[in-house]
């Protein structure tokens, strides 16, 4: 692996290989925390590379101190859980593939949060790492493999080792074990990544136009970073140079073209994504914010219920279903859609401040207050205090101090800083 001041990961990753790696290579590109001196502490081999805006060099240089037959590569903020050891040890033939697609398991902060073209998955699995977090979206990434002589990453960005493989005709199935990633829910350093990686990405276009994983690269950060015209540039040059192309460059393009104003065109793109996965929670959800834009509300509903239906655990074809259904004026409808969603999804604290926020302009306030409190059930430390001060509020109003009293204390234990619940609590012991 190579890192830079990941002090704060590293111990984990290094002792989730523990028993499964014979030699640990660490290759620190510039840390002024304690980084080198874990790796040193967990038995690293230790290198030093002079950072130079080059992911693939930098990876080139911990290859380069490699000596084990097989290299199995891992980043600081990833982890293998001990159940996937045997599993991962017995793919170490010297017959069969001489390189393996693992599954890349991208932890996510809630149901509404997605990461490329994947939409969150509920989190059912018997790992113990990642437990702790809901939802995920899975990919498969070429990070074990025999280390050839010869072995090299390319490009300067977003690295790869597939060319390798693919220029020597050599198969690398994708395979079940884990790499369980944690940077997604990291959420400061992927607002740093975000401006660093677009420098990058732009710099390698210019460096090599003809590159089509280049003009990749590219389009990923320029829709990470809302740079939608860019982003449409980069997608339609990669279409130019491969004749074939993965969903996400569809879906970039659409969403690109959405966000530009430019709908009819966006519909082109998403529509020819469906062709291929008719259940792409994504596209379909795009593809209605763009029907609706047109004036096809009845395709609009049908493309967010088929959303919901083909991926019951992502949040936001409920909360646009609502939404689409409140602007027409169809608030049953609009309740009944989040109801759905808080069904599916009882842990997902944007689904119940969406119901809220429809109850208080829509419905009612004894309403919001009893939505309120059974999202106080879900998620005792939701809401903000708001919704502790909603249910309060309500029991006030009924002259219920006692009960009132208790929700209060409830809030201020989670929020206990919240000026409008210590003002309901001097009116419930006044």
């Amino acid at each position: 692996m190579i890192v830079k001041n990941e002090a704060a990961n590293l111990a984990h990753c290094l002792r989730s290989v523990q028993g499964l790696a014979d030699e640990v290579v660490v290759v620190d590109t510039g840390s002024t925390d304690a980084t080198v001196e874990i790796a040193r502490a967990c038995g690293a081999k230790l290198g030093f590379f002079a950072w130079c805006d080059d992911f693939a060099a930098a990876r080139n240089a911990s290859l380069d101190l490699c000596t084990g037959d097989w290299v199995l590569i891992l980043d600081a903020d990833e982890a293998i859980d001990r159940k996937d050891h045997p599993a991962l040890r017995a793919l170490l033939r010297p017959e069969g593939p001489q390189g393996y697609m693992l599954r890349l398991r991208s932890y996510l902060p809630n149901a509404a949060h997605t990461t490329l073209d994947a939409a969150p998955t509920l989190n059912e699995s018997d790992y113990t790492e990642g437990r702790e977090y809901g939802y995920y979206a899975d990919f498969h990434g070429l990070r074990l493999c025999r280390r050839f002589p010869d072995l090299r990453f390319v490009g300067r960005i977003h690295e790869l080792l597939n060319p390798y493989f693919e220029a020597r005709g050599l198969e690398t199935p994708k395979v079940d074990p884990v790499i369980h990633h944690y940077g997604k829910v990291m959420l400061d350093r992927e607002a740093y990544k975000k401006d660093f990686y677009f420098r990058l990405t732009r710099e390698e276009v210019l460096r090599d136009p003809t590159n089509h994983q280049a003009h990749f690269n590219l389009m990923m950060q320029a829709m990470v970073a809302e740079d939608w015209r860019t982003c449409l540039k980069a997608a339609q040059a990669y279409m130019k140079l491969k004749r074939e192309a993965p969903y996400l460059v569809f879906l970039s393009a659409g969403m690109a073209s959405q966000s530009l104003g430019e709908h009819r065109e966006a519909l082109v793109w998403f529509e020819n994504l469906l062709l291929a996965e008719p259940n792409h929670a994504m596209a379909l959800v795009h593809q209605a914010k763009s029907l609706a834009f047109l004036g096809k509300l009845d395709e609009a509903r049908a493309a967010l219920r088929k959303a919901a239906a083909a991926q019951p655990e992502f949040a936001v074809p409920y909360v646009n279903l609502a939404e689409l259904e409140g602007q027409t004026g169809h608030y049953d409808a609009a309740r009944a859609a989040l109801i759905e969603g808080i069904r599916a999804n009882p842990q997902e604290e944007k689904l119940y401040g969406a119901i809220l926020k429809l109850d208080l302009a829509h419905v009612g306030p004894a309403q919001a207050a009893a939505d309120a409190w059974e999202a106080i059930q879900a998620l005792p430390k939701g809401g903000g205090g708001e919704w502790h001060g909603l249910v309060a509020a309500s029991l006030l109003k009924e002259g219920k101090k006692a009960p009132a009293e208790r929700v209060i204390r409830m809030g201020l234990e989670a929020f206990p800083e919240h000026a409008s619940l210590t003002r309901l609590l001097s009116m419930a012991t006044g």
